[in-house]
């Protein structure tokens, strides 16, 4: 298969298992609301934020070893290749041991630092337990998902993470069925997604390369790509905390319940969020490999066509959401929750600063990320201040707040500063044609269905959501492909359903 069909593949697995993900994220989220109630779902929140905080223990592999197989892939380095798979299987090993060391410390002190009740204590402590014992697991799971990833096997890779949803999916269905206690459930959903596991190591012994599976430290490896995972993690670090210590925030300056909150707003965002994400874990090993060969045609076309098609993606999405955004919100937790509604719309508009998704592959491809990590320390450390001192008087809306300025400053800096300067792209034919122009467009429908709808219909619930929906997509569609895009996006859009139909 050609690597443009196996983009193709894994932007459309890629895609379906987002969706998948969205969708189970979504939807569990009223399900457990009401079946566990606020306090316990509040709880489910905070387990899975402190774990995904420890994420950052990464230092920056997950991104640097995908960027470095590819490029020895591409290079025929088998030996460099094999080393570093060993390499990092001992590094994950390491961190795995201290994941859970800091988890059994951060469980001793909850009751203190989240301010819990005994039973809410016990049951925080379960989780944390939980997350213990899979963290070895889940960081050795980490790395052959890499792998696959770098060997462009990415579709395959994707419909294995839609199985384990399928089997989180399942755990929902018999937790509201037979009743299951809030710290089994967490245990069956934590587990599930590590079945997996045998699978991707089938599927890699399948590959050309001779992998060893016996941990090993190389460290002539290491000192190879130590900086560049460095870099990533140093700014890294400040992009986690300005996302995932939200709702520690709000655990801490308000209760667990604005933690529940944030979860029902979570829940929307997270259908944007993922689905964006898709381009960036497709086009990263294309990007590395353009960037190694210094193909600066295929990093251009990157840079400007994938910008304008994930804005047009990201545009519909967004301010359909925004469009229907109050009736789904009733409909998804009920009236009591109308009061959030305006920070839904303020985060869901906020998310439209992922239409650099495309561009970020080649950021991740670069090495000199000096001045990313200075400027994301920066944006991180405002974001969080503000986040600090609104949330006592806005609960989730000072989360909300603090998150629009991040992305307010990350987008300045790199519109001004490090796509002209570093990386040498035109900003301003990047946000005007690529992002602003299909974006402007896109809202201006949204806008005018918006206002007009009212005054020819007059249903609600369910049947505005549909029909509302249903217009908006009716009229924007033509005016996206003739309007938006050009007669060469029009032409690659054919080939692509050409290919997708073989």
């Amino acid at each position: 298969m050609s690597s443009s069909k196996r983009i193709l593949s894994g932007v459309i697995w890629s895609s379906l298992g987002n969706v998948i993900s969205a969708l189970y994220s979504f939807f569990s989220v009223p399900i457990l609301l009401f079946h566990f109630g606020k306090q316990h779902y509040g709880l489910i929140g905070l387990a899975l934020s402190v774990n995904v905080y420890l994420k950052l223990m990464d230092m920056g592999f997950s991104s640097g070893n995908v960027k470095f197989f590819s490029e020895w892939i591409v290079k025929k380095e088998y030996v460099n290749l094999n080393k570093l798979f060993q390499s990092s299987l001992a590094f994950y090993g390491t961190i795995g041991i201290v994941n859970a060391i800091i988890l059994s410390v951060v469980s001793f002190y909850a009751k203190s630092i989240f301010s819990l009740s005994d039973s809410d204590a016990d049951i925080l402590h379960s989780m944390f337990y939980v997350l213990m014992i899979s963290a070895f697991f889940g960081w050795l799971s980490a790395l052959l998902d890499q792998f696959l990833r770098a060997n462009e096997i990415i579709g395959w890779e994707q419909r294995l993470m839609i199985f384990s949803r399928l089997l989180q999916v399942l755990a929902l269905y018999l937790t509201v069925k037979f009743d299951f206690s809030v710290k089994l459930f967490f245990a069956l959903t934590t587990f599930s997604s590590l079945i997996i596991i045998p699978f991707s190591v089938w599927k890699i012994n399948t590959l050309k390369f001779k992998i060893t599976y016996f941990p090993k430290y190389h460290s002539e490896i290491f000192k190879k790509i130590l900086p560049y995972c460095l870099s990533l993690f140093s700014f890294g670090i400040f992009q986690f905390s300005a996302i995932y210590l939200r709702p520690i925030i709000l655990s801490m300056r308000s209760n667990v319940g604005a933690v529940a909150e944030y979860r029902i707003l979570e829940g929307f965002a997270n259908m944007v969020l993922l689905l964006g994400s898709s381009f960036t874990t497709v086009i990263l090993p294309s990007a590395s490999k353009a960037k190694a060969m210094n193909d600066r045609v295929k990093m251009d076309k990157i840079a400007y066509n994938g910008t304008k098609y994930v804005s047009v993606f990201l545009s519909i999405i967004v301010f359909g959401f925004v469009l229907v955004s109050r009736d789904v919100l009733n409909l998804y937790v009920g009236n009591t929750y109308d009061y959030l509604w305006v920070w839904l719309v303020v985060w869901i508009i906020t998310l439209l600063a992922a239409h650099t998704s495309a561009i970020s592959s080649l950021v991740l491809s670069e090495t000199n990320l000096r001045p990313i990590v200075i400027m994301s320390s920066f944006s991180s450390i405002s974001s969080l201040t503000i986040a600090w001192f609104l949330t006592p008087s806005y609960r989730v809306g000072g989360v909300v707040f603090g998150y629009l300025f991040y992305n307010i400053f990350q987008m300045g800096f790199y519109y001004i500063y490090y796509y002209p300067r570093v990386m040498q792209l035109n900003s301003l034919k990047i946000f005007i044609k690529s992002f602003f122009i299909p974006s402007v467009f896109v809202a201006a429908i949204a806008c005018l269905v918006f206002y007009v709808y009212p005054h020819v219909f007059h249903n609600h619930g369910y049947n505005k959501v549909f029909l509302s929906g249903a217009i908006y997509m009716f009229i924007l569609l033509p005016v996206i492909f003739f309007l938006v895009m050009d007669e060469g996006d029009r032409i690659f859009i054919k080939q692509l359903l050409k290919i997708k139909q073989k």
